[in-house]
């Protein structure tokens, strides 16, 4: 049974189980008078079970997770909450990417990250065997990575990153066709169409050898997956997030990078429903990092960090500039709720675009791959370093900056090992 075609329904309802066990198959199947469908051969279909309706309809229980996905009555609703052990019954929600900014070049900006170009220091002997360095974008000194070494690459390394797709042909990208899918249904190719899931698969795996001479790849050779969960305006549900998070779990991912939210009120909770999920990936050893939001305006406003990246078992990443400095947009701690882990450049970040050439783009978006790709680095160091050992390496091996509260920055700036 192909389960692709679920891809096109809007499910209204996300259903968190307490916990995850095969009755939750059972319990969904008896409210909704439905039929557990036979799984095909896609791996994917191995950790869910498909339910048939009579009135065909259908929803999707994730067995790893403990979620399912549905359109429920008011009646079914009840029921399921008189039945089973039900952490929420929420509505699918719409998630977005945070506004990305074009870099402001000032003559002062344009200079400064010029200078913070590593120069090209090791050219290639005409008599010798050794590959030119190519040029390294500022951010690498940054976050203390040394392009010249290619020991670590995050070779063996498989992360996921979830956003508007992928440019296939870029030529500084190398991400396999098998490795990718799309969960927007009006949007079924894998292509990018909006620019900035392209962008960053760049931070995290762009080549080490680049077209341009500039290398922005944190980590060049990881396995890289790529689900496109939203479409050419940016935007998607939580039940097409839900179900490639499940995918990117179930190809073997071990960081997944999603760059992507909502806004969430100072004071307001955290999503359940992802915390839900990032606990239970986070016990299978799945690391979940996202980004914190650009939608302060400081000093004037400084906005709480928006969902998912406030959930507590989500690695929420915040932007700082070329200097060190705090962006003026990212999300900081103002309640106590949504807690910032680390912060990673996030401002003029130089990555591939759409078209093969490369752009310039300010955002938590663009810190959010870096944490992604240097996380890929110390799991190429240790591959047991999984899940909260991960989350807490990272942490606790951050650079301090003076300046930069826990509030604004978490643990302070990501470093590579």
């Amino acid at each position: 049974m192909n389960t692709s075609f679920l891809s096109s329904e809007a499910p209204a309802h996300i259903i968190v189980f307490r916990k995850v066990t095969p009755e939750n198959v059972q319990l969904l199947a008896r409210v909704l008078d439905a039929t557990p469908q036979p799984a095909d051969a896609d791996v994917q279909s191995v950790t869910r079970t498909v339910l048939s309706l009579r009135n065909g309809v259908h929803a999707r229980v994730y067995n790893q997770l403990g979620i399912a996905v549905a359109t429920l009555t008011p009646e079914q609703i009840y029921e399921l909450r008189q039945l089973g052990d039900i952490l929420t019954i929420t509505p699918d929600e719409e998630r977005r990417l945070p506004e990305v900014r074009p870099v402001p070049v000032t003559d002062e900006e344009s200079t400064a990250l010029q200078i913070t170009l590593h120069p090209a220091e090791l050219l290639a002997d005409p008599q010798s065997d050794v590959v030119p360095v190519a040029r390294a974008e500022g951010t690498f000194r940054q976050i203390g990575l040394d392009p010249a070494d290619l020991t670590l690459t995050g070779r063996n390394v498989r992360v996921a990153v979830l956003d508007t797709g992928v440019d296939l042909t870029h030529p500084d990208l190398n991400v396999q066709v098998e490795n990718t899918r799309s969960f927007i249904a009006e949007e079924p190719e894998i292509d990018d169409h909006h620019g900035h899931g392209t962008h960053c698969a760049g931070v995290i795996a762009g080549s080490a050898a680049p077209v341009g001479g500039v290398r922005y790849g944190v980590a060049p050779d990881v396995t890289l997956f790529v689900a496109k969960v939203l479409n050419k305006e940016g935007r998607g549900r939580d039940s097409g997030i839900l179900d490639a998070i499940d995918w990117a779990a179930a190809q073997g991912a071990e960081v997944i990078s999603l760059s992507l939210g909502s806004p969430r009120s100072k004071g307001s909770s955290f999503s359940a429903r992802y915390e839900a999920l990032a606990s239970r990936l986070l016990d299978r050893g799945v690391l979940l990092v996202a980004a914190t939001g650009n939608d302060s305006a400081r000093p004037d406003h400084i906005s709480a960090v928006g969902n998912p990246a406030a959930c507590p078992s989500v690695l929420a990443v915040t932007a700082v500039d070329h200097r060190d400095r705090i962006s003026t947009f990212g999300g900081a701690d103002v309640d106590g709720i949504g807690l910032v882990d680390l912060a990673a450049p996030g401002v003029g970040v130089l990555s591939a675009w759409p078209g093969g050439g490369v752009q310039r783009l300010s955002g938590t978006s663009m810190a959010t791959p870096h944490v992604a790709g240097v996380a890929a680095l110390y799991l190429q160091v240790d591959a047991t370093c999984t899940g909260a050992a991960l989350w807490r390496r990272l942490t606790d091996r951050a650079r301090p900056v003076a300046g930069l509260s826990q509030a604004d920055a978490g643990a302070g700036i990501v470093q590579a090992p």
